[in-house]
């Protein structure tokens, strides 16, 4: 592991990280994020709350698929888990969570979740933490995300399936080098900045 300043200012009586099979990816004096990544330190790390990673085979269904990232505040010890392949953010009592919201409270947080979830693109969106002036090389499905709106001028070079979205408008200068499949959304109208190279799908 790489030492930092912030994990030099992390409380290092927390030995259970090492211990329990978890593994340090950012730490401050407010907060610290971990991966879980044994059964054991799910249990340990559930312990008190309503995640059913408490269980083996729910652990192991959620690991198979993807990580599984704790987030404990080191003054109170709230827990939040983030399951970027499962779109889970929730805190102990197995509520959704805004991710935004967490984001705009720990901001020093942020570069640690969209590394988790770089190479998984339905989360990023699911989150809302694609950035403006996003290219993506293949067909986006974000079929039933629940994507409310999409970064500015995103591109995408084949088709982009927007079914079962509550989106309603959108954004300028989108690109989409094959079908636009809004089906089931709320968007009426097409700008005229939009370019779209195969079929509008309504």
């Amino acid at each position: 592991m790489m030492v930092t300043q912030a994990t030099l200012d992390w409380d290092y009586n927390h030995t259970e990280l090492i211990i329990f099979g978890s593994h340090i990816l950012y730490a401050d004096s407010r907060l610290v994020a971990v991966s879980i990544e044994s059964h054991r330190a799910a249990r340990f790390w559930s312990e008190n709350t309503k995640w059913c990673i408490d269980s083996k085979s729910w652990f192991d269904d959620y690991r198979t698929r993807g990580k599984l990232i704790l987030f404990r505040l080191l003054n109170s010890n709230q827990r939040y888990l983030l399951s970027p392949s499962w779109c889970e953010f929730r805190n102990a009592r197995n509520r959704g969570l805004n991710m935004t919201a967490f984001l705009e409270r720990f901001p020093k947080i942020e570069s640690t979740v969209r590394k988790a979830m770089q190479d998984d693109w339905k989360a990023l969106f699911y989150f809302g933490l694609v950035k403006d002036d996003t290219h993506f090389d293949h067909s986006l499905n974000l079929t039933g995300l629940r994507v409310k709106s999409l970064p500015a001028r995103l591109s995408v070079r084949d088709d982009l399936v927007l079914c079962h979205n509550p989106i309603s408008q959108l954004p300028d200068q989108l690109f989409v080098g094959g079908d636009l499949d809004i089906r089931d959304t709320e968007v009426t109208t097409i700008p005229s900045t939009i370019r779209i190279l195969g079929r509008t799908i309504y």
